[in-house]
């Protein structure tokens, strides 16, 4: 019996730690940390962490990656304004055009998907250009502002 026992201890320890199936999910600490460069949430204690599933894999610790983006654009305010934005998607070069829209006092502001604020500008004409070609590839979103009111919201796609 106790080398029976001896033995299943043995082969316990020699066994490839992925091919048990248990979760560590003891943590001694985390916090979030954030400076000029961005921010990181990190835990420290966990080794690591299986999904299971079809597509079982192994991952370090406990935070993992994801992000939540909304980009509702739809704007009840502006339904009524007939402000155009063409081409969408755009390579290098968008028109925002007002059609029997008072275009005076008009003002612009672009933000990237994350919300952060990329550009600002006036429109000063029944139909501006605006120019892309600098920008990578993403969702932009952009609203345009008479007497600064938000008066309609567009999301942009930059291939």
């Amino acid at each position: 019996m106790k080398h029976q026992l001896l033995f299943s201890l043995i082969f316990l320890l020699m066994l490839p730690a992925g091919l048990l199936k248990a979760q560590k999910t003891i943590l001694a600490a985390g916090n979030m940390a954030s400076g000029s460069g961005g921010s990181a949430t990190y835990s420290v204690g966990q080794i690591d962490y299986l999904q299971k599933g079809t597509n079982a894999q192994v991952m370090e610790g406990v935070q993992h990656a994801y992000e939540i983006i909304t980009l509702a654009v739809e704007d009840l305010a502006g339904k009524d304004r007939n402000i155009l934005l063409y081409p969408n998607p755009v390579r290098d070069v968008v028109f925002v055009e007002f059609g029997d829209q008072n275009y005076h006092n008009s003002d612009y502001i672009l933000f990237d998907s994350q919300g952060r604020q990329l550009k600002t500008g006036r429109l000063n004409q029944q139909k501006s250009e605006l120019d892309f070609s600098l920008l990578p590839s993403s969702v932009y979103i952009m609203q345009i502002l008479q007497k600064n009111q938000k008066v309609k919201t567009f999301k942009i796609i930059k291939k």
